[in-house]
């Protein structure tokens, strides 16, 4: 049986669920497959939190990040969830890294303050800090899993089908539409949204210009605090690898490094920890977290899939429009991702 829709969204991640609800608000009928239950843990979209910062040292990704932040209300606004919560973002250590996204928001016109280390230490007394530390109050988290299941049902209560665990192993352009084969139906329309993460290779190589994608498994941990009171904001240390990190209620303060993964295949991967990466996140603790017990009391598995300049892949080809990749700093950009797709199905 085929089933017909305006659009087929492909991936019920962050950035899928994101373009389903924007199409479902635009009038569009639209089916939105996912391959996994809701709320799974193989791909990149899962967890209590995401950073949210304003720090890119590019002033075009400045404005894309104040535009998400924009679209986080309305979606809250929207869905009555609490998706983004404001506890300032800090950077510290290269001064030329840091510098440089300094420039960015001066640039922007983004409100950012200097604090010296000692003074940094007396405000979020749980860390230490490395030179002079930049400041931006609008930075926070993302309440992961909540803004998923927010996005998704945000869809489905603008009339989008919603379906999980409903993989599709096929995509194919037929004339006029894009047939996506599942195990139980087959669905046509004259447009498709592929967000399918890790998975995107293997459906579209054959369909549509990719960028390279590589794909890594990476590990976060969380960390007790040692005084429950003490205030957490997110944060990024330039270091080599970057470090970062942010508290996520209830379950600790997630410290982990930046891009240090093994390539994986997404079908194929053992979600073990690595043990010496889990010790360098320990000692890393150790060094630079007073405030932290260092011992890890979660520790977790995700994928990164990454293009080679780390920037994002939103584009149309065809019927065919690809969203890809999050290279492991996408999830705040989600909102305007989604619209963007949306935009783009329905040009």
């Amino acid at each position: 049986m085929t089933r017909q829709a305006d659009v087929i969204v492909v991936g019920g991640g962050a950035h899928g669920s994101a373009a389903a609800y924007w199409l479902a608000r635009k009038g569009r009928r639209v089916v939105l497959l996912e391959r996994f239950a809701q709320g799974h843990q193989r791909g990149s979209s899962h967890g209590g939190s995401r950073i949210f910062r304003l720090a890119y040292p590019d002033p075009a990704m400045v404005r894309q990040c104040q535009e998400s932040m924009r679209l986080w209300r309305e979606v809250e606004e929207d869905t009555g969830a609490t998706l983004l919560d404001t506890t300032g973002s800090v950077d510290h250590g290269a001064p030329y890294g840091v510098q440089a996204i300094a420039d960015a928001f001066m640039s922007v016109g983004v409100a950012h303050e200097w604090l010296e280390p000692e003074a940094a230490a007396e405000r979020w007394p749980g860390m230490r800090f490395e030179g002079r530390v930049l400041v931006q109050p609008d930075g926070g988290r993302c309440n992961a899993d909540a803004a998923v299941r927010a996005l998704a049902g945000g869809a489905g209560q603008a009339g989008a089908e919603v379906f999980y665990e409903q993989g599709v192993h096929q995509l194919a352009v037929e004339h006029d539409s894009v047939v996506a084969s599942t195990d139980f139906d087959d669905y046509a329309a004259p447009v498709a949204v592929v967000a399918a993460g890790a998975w995107t290779t293997a459906l579209l190589a054959d369909l549509v210009p990719l960028p390279p994608l590589k794909v890594t498994q990476e590990q976060v941990f969380h960390f007790f605090p040692k005084d429950p009171t003490v205030p957490w904001p997110s944060f990024i240390h330039h270091l080599s690898p970057y470090r970062y990190g942010l508290e996520t209620p209830d379950e600790g303060v997630k410290v982990a490094e930046h891009h240090t993964g093994a390539v994986v295949d997404p079908d194929d991967r053992d979600f073990e920890i690595d043990a010496a990466g889990e010790e360098r996140v320990v000692r890393y603790v150790e060094d630079w977290f007073p405030g932290l017990d260092p011992y890890p009391v979660t520790a977790t598995t995700c994928l990164y899939t990454t293009t080679p300049d780390e920037r994002f892949v939103v584009e149309r080809h065809g019927p065919i429009v690809v969203v890809s990749a999050c290279s492991g700093h996408g999830f705040k950009f989600s909102p305007l991702i989604g619209r963007m797709a949306a935009d783009l199905a329905t040009s």
